[in-house]
């Protein structure tokens, strides 16, 4: 690329001789000339960043003082026009004053004329070379500039890159403390739960043993005030499972249910959680077989697959939880293939933007999310899995046309109200006679309890903790009843272990209403009964333990 060539030299000379003479000696020196032929094209010129200018005495009497001043004053930093000025040598015709005010403004070098040819090539070279450094230091001030401007622009970009590095370790940090802060809520939801199950346990014991006391024919005033309080108490447990469900704090407790009902409650659960701007729609077939099922698991498990679904609707939509009889395998659902029998399916249909086959495929996977970081674990799903699993089921996840399907395949449970009455009544025949070590810390649960249990002909030993547990001879007893939460070095969980090493023989039913890590029941084979339980229950566990022997 060949370089630009040098600016042209302006030249202002009135006089024609003059101006053909200058024009002259510059060509020779390689200079190209502008000669202007007047003084508005001279001003014009000088405004174009010129080498440098040549005037004569006639060029400057022709220019307005004021205007070659503004111009001259007006140059960029960088630049400072020379100016040579010819003036004859006869000091009468030289405005001294004029030239005197050029060169306070200007950078003027006045020659006499008739001057030498090489003065006034030596002049001319001596400007160019002036120009030429003063066009290098503009050159060097642009260079700076765009030197500058990028190094704003860098220090600009790393600081949005800062300040969007400080906004995501702000946001992990807020993260971390609300998982804090709900671990700590959770612990404390469950520990208030717990105490209160211990309150509840009282109450439903004291109600059973009141029922007992009385007469064949007792008062109906009496039997109505029990059966508020029965209901009461039903409620309080009711509450006691859905913090307890939050907290994540105990394992499964199956019971017979009736979906029918149940799913009434947790579609009202949904409908709060989701908002007015989704429509939750309850579909249930007429004649719906009962489950045997934990049910605050399966509140959580429709919970978590309502938040998936709430996710792909941000704006609004519709849900729709359905239930119905399925007898597999059934080519309606080839998902169930593998599984014989009756079950019963429940259904969490949205109309959301759906998922990927991908993502299908991988949602059930621990720690598989599509969501950004902090805004999900990746654990839903996999919770409903594994709850489907753990109750001899099977959780899946259908691809519909509009929005995603995730099933729950739950067994059918043959057993009816009257049935379960039989085998209450049942469980109160067998357990006469049986041997129980029950070991409780709260002396009011267990007084109660005990007296619960010695009411339907059981012999009832007490211990106020797992500690003192150990320490009985246990050669007497048929089946431990322990409470889980406990003080002392060994809590419910840690006597199960001693005992499955000391004494393999000796049957556990283990009863709490919250369990601080339900990891450790893992590996033990033990019957759970959850608090507060109905004497039915209990006596049911123990007698089913007791049979293990």
């Amino acid at each position: 690329m060949k370089p630009e060539p040098d600016p042209a030299v302006v030249v202002f000379a009135p006089v024609p001789r003059d101006a053909v003479t200058l024009r002259a000696l510059l060509e020779e020196e390689a200079m190209r000339a502008h000669c202007c032929a007047d003084a508005g094209e001279f001003y014009a010129a000088l405004g174009n960043t010129p080498l440098f200018a040549v005037m004569t005495e006639e060029g400057i009497a022709r220019c307005a003082p004021d205007e070659l001043s503004r111009l001259l004053r007006t140059q960029p930093p960088w630049s400072n026009l020379p100016l040579l000025v010819l003036a004859d040598a006869d000091q009468r015709r030289i405005d001294t004053n004029r030239f005197v005010h050029l060169a306070e403004i200007g950078n003027v070098t006045l020659l006499t004329r008739p001057a030498a040819r090489l003065t006034l090539v030596m002049a001319m070279r001596s400007a160019r070379r002036a120009r030429l450094l003063q066009f290098a230091v503009r050159d060097q001030m642009q260079e700076l500039a765009e030197h500058a401007e990028k190094l704003e622009s860098t220090v600009a970009e790393r600081t949005r890159e800062l300040q969007a590095e400080i906004a995501e370790r702000r946001r992990v940090e807020q993260t971390l403390a609300e998982a804090k802060r709900l671990e700590s809520l959770g612990q404390l939801t469950g520990g208030i739960a717990h105490d209160f199950n211990n309150i509840l346990q009282v109450v439903t014991g004291s109600e059973t043993l009141l029922r007992l006391l009385l007469g064949p024919e007792p008062d109906a005033r009496v039997l109505r005030a029990l059966q508020s309080i029965r209901r009461a108490a039903d409620q309080g447990g009711s509450l006691t499972q859905q913090l307890l469900a939050y907290a994540r704090r105990q394992p499964l407790a199956n019971i017979v249910l009736d979906l029918r009902k149940h799913l009434h409650t947790v579609s009202e659960m949904i409908l709060h959680m989701l908002g007015p701007e989704v429509q939750v729609r309850l579909q249930i077939t007429p004649g719906l077989w009962r489950v045997l099922v934990d049910p605050s698991q399966l509140d959580a498990a429709l919970l978590n697959i309502a938040g998936n679904a709430r996710d792909a609707m941000p704006d609004a939509g519709r849900l729709v939880l359905a239930a119905r009889n399925r007898t597999l395998p059934d080519a309606a659902l080839p998902e169930g293939a593998h599984l014989a029998g009756d079950f019963v399916e429940i259904c969490v249909t949205d109309n959301g933007h759906g998922m990927s086959a991908e993502t299908a495929q991988n949602a059930f996977e621990p720690f598989f999310t599509t969501k950004s970081f902090g805004k999900g674990t990746g654990l839903g799903l996999s919770q409903v899995y594994g709850f489907a699993i753990q109750s001899k089921g099977l959780a899946f996840i259908r691809r519909e046309e509009t929005g995603t399907a995730v099933g729950i395949l739950l067994p059918r449970c043959a057993s009816a109200s009257d049935t379960a009455a039989a085998e209450k009544k049942q469980a109160g025949q067998e357990i006469k006679g049986l041997r129980v070590l029950y070991v409780e810390d709260d002396p009011d649960v267990a007084e109660v309890t005990a007296a619960m249990l010695q009411s339907l002909g059981a012999t009832v030993t007490t211990a106020d903790s797992a500690d003192a547990a150990v320490r009985l001879d246990l050669s007497a007893i048929d089946v431990v009843l322990s409470d889980v939460m406990m003080p002392g070095e060994l809590d419910g969980i840690g006597l199960a272990r001693w005992l499955a090493t000391q004494h393999p023989h000796l049957p556990v039913v283990l009863t709490s209403g919250y369990v601080l890590a339900p990891e450790r029941l893992q590996g033990l084979k033990m019957g759970f009964v959850r608090k507060p339980s109905a004497i039915g229950a209990l006596a049911d566990a123990l007698v089913k333990a007791a049979a293990r022997r």
